[in-house]
């Protein structure tokens, strides 16, 4: 097998690769939620609540928030998701798509980086009368 060949192999399946995190990934925009007396938060992307009640959520347009074993919610700027371990790991692309493969291990569109608390906002909505 040449050089070409096997680099058009290559290109083949990273290709397929992205098709298929791009056609699993859930469709991501801003999000607004509200808390247990109704005031409504809003973010970037996708909004959790935490273990006392409090929104959060994704300072990143599509930006991914999931919760912690903790009770805290953790943001990033991709699609997020928990490893085997519970680690939070997201998409480093904005919107990008995540998912755990059949071994348990993270696989993100970009690179996977660790979900933190400072990429979340807690922002709450304004009201027209």
């Amino acid at each position: 097998m040449n050089v070409n060949t096997r680099l058009l192999q290559l290109i083949g399946r990273s290709t397929g690769l992205l098709a298929v995190l791009w056609l699993l990934a859930p469709a991501a925009s801003a999000d607004c939620a509200a808390d247990a007396y109704g005031e409504v938060y809003c973010g970037g992307g996708r909004c959790k609540r935490d273990h006392n009640g409090t929104i959060w959520c994704s300072r990143t347009y599509q930006g991914g928030a999931q919760r912690s074993r903790e009770g805290r919610v953790l943001c990033g700027t991709g699609q997020c998701v928990k490893n085997i371990r519970g680690e939070i790991y997201c998409s480093s692309v904005v919107g990008g798509a995540v998912l755990k493969d059949s071994k348990g291990l993270v696989r993100c569109q970009g690179r996977c980086e660790r979900a933190t608390a400072a990429q979340c906002e807690n922002t709450r909505a304004d009201s027209a009368g």
